[in-house]
């Protein structure tokens, strides 16, 4: 069952949004060549390598020209299904257990899977009849009809990933069914110092839990999450609900470990399983109209005034049609992100996993696949969702670990900033250092 599609704020609020931030940028520019031409500028930092072997720029590209080709990286290509019954290797401890510890042993899902032969395969695929895009950086994806449950096209399906911050889907769908969206949560001082992306909740703040479910999914504020958590009986009792829905929804491989998506041990998914979780979301007319928002003022706290939240899903603003989704980064996972469009009396979704950057912003490259697959004809598939909850229980014994510091990546950074590789001289070396800044905050672990 669909739900009808929900009005979008008027585009004056959009247009609002774009010229502050242009405006936001051409003054933080300037202040920035001031700098740079008074000066020599830094010497650039040396590289740095992942425990995986790759070079953080290798590993986090910035976006390439469109006219030159594609950084080779062997982690998207996955015709020889090298994620079947393991996660690509970690590049940081953030996903890996403390020293002495062992991992969570993986759980693969069961070949043939359960959504049609043409999807048992680790390839690309698509319906036929779909032109899809040939210049992508995406490790796994699925392309669905939420109405119908037809998969129009994916990549690796069934391959094992980290899911970052859109694994919150399933807490907004828990809060949801749990909590009054009218009740004051209190906020512990847990919760004020969380690592990663954060809504900016502080002491002594009065939030309903409407208020901190729209902070989760337009800023993806880990925050949020733990003051969510404690109002449902702590973050293990909460995490416990969120496995309980997953599997409830017939999720293969998908292990929850965090309420919030940061980088833990043992925490994994698929791409067909965030693709069912979005799929069950995107029904619900109560979840859409959180994941659709593209503005909030949101509360302050003591002297702190309140202030105006933009969602950081960008296709709410550039893609018509748009009903919502949810972004995730960190730098184990890389980018990862979920999306539905409605067109034409139809709604699609994707959901994109351990992807990169280097052909574009996700929301770029979903975009892309999205008006391919709404140009497909009627009716094509090649697999479906719509399969019964059978799930293999994915649990195992996870105990939820803290998280390790918080990092700020400046490839993250250019993913909603300027293509700095396109960009020469002192210019560009100046809108580094003003990506690095402005864009620090938005671009923490999600």
């Amino acid at each position: 069952m669909t739900s009808p599609t929900l009005p979008r704020p008027p585009a004056r609020r959009r247009a609002h949004r774009a010229a502050t931030q242009a405006a936001t940028l051409a003054a933080a520019s300037a202040l920035c060549l001031t700098g740079a031409l008074a000066g020599p500028l830094a010497a650039p930092a040396a590289a740095e390598t992942g425990l995986n072997g790759v070079e953080k720029d290798d590993w986090l590209p910035l976006t390439v020209d469109p006219g030159a080709p594609l950084p080779a990286d062997p982690f998207l290509d996955t015709e020889s299904c090298p994620f079947a019954g393991d996660l690509p290797p970690a590049f940081d401890r953030d996903a890996l257990p403390p020293a002495g510890q062992d991992a969570p042993a993986p759980v693969a899902v069961e070949r043939p899977g359960p959504a049609g032969e043409a999807l048992d395969t680790c390839a690309a695929v698509s319906a036929p009849g779909m032109e899809m895009p040939g210049r992508l950086s995406l490790g796994s994806y699925v392309v669905y009809d939420v109405a119908s449950g037809d998969v129009l096209a994916a990549k690796d399906p069934y391959g094992l990933y980290r899911p970052a911050s859109i694994i919150k889907a399933l807490l907004v769908m828990t809060a949801l069914d749990e909590l009054d969206p009218d009740q004051v949560v209190p906020v512990s001082d847990e919760a004020v110092a969380i690592d990663g992306s954060q809504v900016g909740v502080g002491p002594g703040g009065r939030y309903t839990a409407r208020e901190l479910l729209l902070g989760l999914v337009m800023r993806s504020g880990n925050d949020a999450a733990i003051a969510l958590a404690d109002a449902m009986g702590g973050q293990e009792e909460t995490v416990a609900r969120m496995q309980e829905l997953a599997d409830s929804l017939g999720t293969r491989a998908t292990r929850v470990v965090t309420v919030h998506g940061l980088d833990s041990p043992g925490v994994q998914t698929t791409a067909y399983d965030m693709a069912l979780i979005y799929r069950a979301a995107f029904q619900r007319e109560d979840v859409r109209e959180l994941l659709g928002e593209e503005t909030m003022d949101f509360p302050g706290y003591g002297d702190m005034d309140g202030f105006e939240l933009s969602s950081d899903n960008e296709m709410l603003f550039n893609y018509p049609g748009t009903i919502g989704g949810k972004t995730g980064f960190t730098d184990n996972a890389r980018h990862t992100f979920a999306v539905a469009a409605e067109r034409d009396g139809r709604t699609l979704g994707m959901v994109l996993l351990n992807s990169t950057i280097a052909a574009g912003r996700p929301a770029e490259q979903a975009s892309a696949v999205l008006d391919a697959a709404f140009d497909a004809p009627a009716g094509a598939g090649i697999g479906t969702l719509d399969v019964p909850a059978e799930p293999v229980a994915a649990t195992g014994d996870v105990t939820p670990t803290p998280d390790a510091p918080a990092d700020v990546d400046a490839r993250a950074t250019a993913a909603d900033g300027v293509d700095m590789r396109a960009v020469v001289g002192a210019v560009a070396a100046v809108l580094l250092l003003l990506g690095l800044a402005a864009g620090a905050a938005r671009f923490r672990r999600r």
